[in-house]
């Protein structure tokens, strides 16, 4: 404790592995969804399937935006995992407010607090695929 300044004691917020991270999640999500635009537009797969495609095009983002983010970090992969996937998630959910015109509800705190946890693991594997030297 002696010797070391309030500033080093502070939490770093590490912005680069995150925004690193939050870059790879948004190319897989719009990347997914002209996928998605495709399959439902040229095959028989029903709009009511929307919801679902949905989740798991969040759902994969998170999960390897996280995992870039925490690879990237090398250290503290739960932490940085979980920060992408909260960014993400709120980010996601404030654009969906915004284009639809909708009201926040315990859906959206349950989503965002899922797509957090879901990252957190995301971090955690992928801090721990890192080649030790």
């Amino acid at each position: 404790m002696k010797g070391k300044s309030f500033s080093d004691m502070a939490p770093q917020l590490g912005g680069a592995p995150v925004l690193h991270g939050l870059i790879y999640a948004y190319a897989v999500a719009f990347g997914a969804i002209l996928l998605a635009t495709a399959l439902i537009t040229w095959t028989a797969v029903p709009e009511s399937k929307l919801p679902v495609i949905t989740y798991a095009i969040n759902l994969a983002a998170v999960v390897i935006g996280s995992f870039v983010s925490a690879r990237r970090s090398g250290e503290k992969g739960w932490y940085y995992g979980g920060l992408t996937g909260l960014f993400y998630s709120v980010s996601i959910t404030l654009l969906g407010l915004i284009v639809v015109a909708a009201s926040f509800t315990l859906h959206n705190v349950i989503q965002i607090v899922l797509l957090s946890a879901i990252g957190g693991l995301g971090g955690i594997i992928g801090v721990n695929t890192r080649s030790r030297r």
